[in-house]
């Protein structure tokens, strides 16, 4: 049987920027392959012979092995990854007849730094200044001394450029953004993908965008209430459902779009029906994330939780048999929880536990003590409070 065709237009179509400066042409790629923009002009680094081979490949519709491992992975586990997000920035664009040394960027993702007011639960000090401060680290990763570099970048293509993706960090907090926003023509598409607990009012970003014409956001978070405020540590649910309802009006409104970006981690594994509904009220949409391998993964765990995981799905998928894009990425899941452990680590940098799933438990329980004690040492016990059902399995 002839393998099937798997086709990106990000090679062609895309670049991504990150706050150590490396330069991908989607946010998905390995980051050793191409290049950094300390070390020369981005559009010397495109024309690279490393992406012509990358290019190549995909042309033949063959992900690449190394660059594309990211995507691979996501796609053998939940039948999608970032590539359908790129290819529909590029619908008109026929991979399979590119020229290889084309590269016109349709869309651009800049994160110009990690800037952000939470320290979440399965986030780290890489992501976050708030986990900096917490560590005593000055994790502060940026790419400030470059940014007239990508402003220029971006000014030059900016006939070409359909989308700008802002993401952090907390991009709604990053003065380059402001900056960005002021030389972008109105009919390009803002994507901003924010945890959306800043206060509105105070800050020029929200409110620039709130006042253009085209703008899709993808609202970070993954609980309700008091869970919420648990796991992603130095918000309000209050802010948060305030900004939420504002940017859900405007949705209904205008031309913005977008919905709930959601991690599927043990902390909402038998949550999921509730965050739904919450989205349906609202008329979000609602897309999953999934963390690979550590003790936050339910996948990981003995076979009690895992169940509790898997009725949860069943439930879900009962109650909202007309959520096909979401019932596609949990059977996904199911499978994973199905068989269960896979040894496999980690996510975000985070240490590789041991494959035994009762250690994995208990190492599960110990990390988030340890947060309790960092972040609510005059709250102990919450866990079990907001999570009996999690902690009774473990």
């Amino acid at each position: 049987m002839e393998q099937e065709k798997k086709y990106c237009a990000a090679p062609w179509r895309s670049l991504h920027l990150n706050f150590e400066g490396q330069i991908k042409t989607c946010c998905a790629g390995n980051p050793n392959m191409l290049g950094n923009h300390d070390t020369g002009p981005i559009d010397d680094i495109l024309k690279s012979e490393k992406l012509r081979e990358i290019k190549e490949s995909i042309r033949n519709g063959v992900l690449h092995e190394k660059y594309c491992e990211g995507c691979i992975r996501r796609e053998d586990i939940t039948g999608v990854s970032e590539r359908e997000w790129h290819n529909n920035v590029s619908e008109d664009f026929d991979v399979a007849t590119a020229d290889i040394d084309e590269h016109k960027p349709a869309l651009i993702d800049v994160r110009w730094n990690n800037t952000c007011n939470l320290a979440c639960a399965y986030c780290s000090s890489y992501f976050s200044t708030k986990w900096a401060s917490i560590e005593g680290k000055s994790n502060n990763h940026t790419i400030n001394t470059q940014e007239q570099q990508v402003i220029d970048y971006i000014e030059k293509h900016r006939d070409f450029v359909k989308e700008v993706a802002m993401v952090g960090g907390e991009p709604l907090m990053m003065k380059e953004n402001d900056r960005l926003l002021d030389i972008l023509p109105d009919d390009v598409l803002i994507t901003v993908i924010s945890n959306m607990t800043v206060d509105f009012d105070k800050l020029p970003v929200p409110r620039k965008l709130l006042e253009r014409d085209r703008v899709g956001w993808s609202m970070s978070f993954d609980n309700i209430g008091e869970r919420f405020e648990y796991v992603r540590w130095g918000s309000t649910w209050k802010q948060m459902n305030k900004n939420v309802t504002a940017v859900s009006q405007k949705i209904i409104d205008s031309n913005h779009s977008g919905g709930i970006h959601a991690v599927y981690n043990i902390y909402n594994c038998t949550k999921i029906c509730e965050l739904f509904e919450y989205s349906r009220e609202r008329s979000l949409t609602i897309t999953w994330q999934i963390i690979y391998g550590d003790q936050l993964d339910p996948s990981q765990h003995n076979q009690q939780v895992r169940d509790l995981a898997l009725d949860e799905i069943q439930k879900f998928k009962t109650t909202y048999p007309f959520a096909k894009k979401n019932i596609s990425f949990f059977e996904g899941i199911e499978k994973q929880l199905t068989v269960g452990n896979t040894g496999e680590a980690t996510a975000h940098g985070k240490k590789t536990l041991s494959p035994d799933n009762i250690t994995r438990s208990k190492d599960f329980l110990q990390f988030t003590y340890d947060l309790e004690n960092q972040w609510h040492p005059d709250q102990k016990g919450q866990f079990e409070k907001l999570w009996p059902e999690i902690a009774k399995a473990l």
